[in-house]
């Protein structure tokens, strides 16, 4: 935003002001229109996010504990995944609250749909909630 206002900071306050609402009301309207075309359960970003973990996923080997529990063995290391609680030992699924690497492959073992994995905020639900308002010129 500030790298955005560089310029607009020069203007008058009023006509800065106008600037910013302007700017605001495209990027709303932008962000709600691209959201209302996605037809998949979660946003771009989190869905290319998954993709990019899938592939070394297929390299580890994977030992269920329970139902929802696992041994996750990349290398000589060991990662125990728990899909019920979202977590993993390596810290990354519950920092992101995206499936790390290691629970992409729990995931698959159980042949269970990795976006339902994701924290609700990536969904496209919330999505077009951030972005169902509008915003509004005051007017003259």
């Amino acid at each position: 935003m500030n790298n955005v206002l560089r310029r607009a900071r020069e203007l008058p306050l009023l006509t800065m002001m106008d600037f910013i609402q302007e700017k605001l009301q495209s990027w709303f309207y932008e962000r709600r229109t691209t959201t209302e075309g996605i037809f998949r359960e979660i946003s771009n970003w989190a869905e290319a996010t998954l993709e990019e973990k899938i592939k070394p996923a297929f390299t580890f080997r994977v030992l269920p504990i329970d139902r929802l529990k696992f041994n996750v063995k990349e290398g000589g290391m060991e990662f125990i995944v728990d899909l019920d609680k979202r977590t993993c030992d390596c810290f990354q699924f519950q920092l992101d609250e995206i499936p790390c690497e290691h629970a992409i492959a729990a995931i698959d073992s159980i042949y269970q749909k990795k976006s339902a994995f994701c924290s609700a905020y990536y969904s496209r639900d919330f999505w077009l909630k951030a972005y169902e308002g509008q915003v509004n010129s005051i007017g003259d």
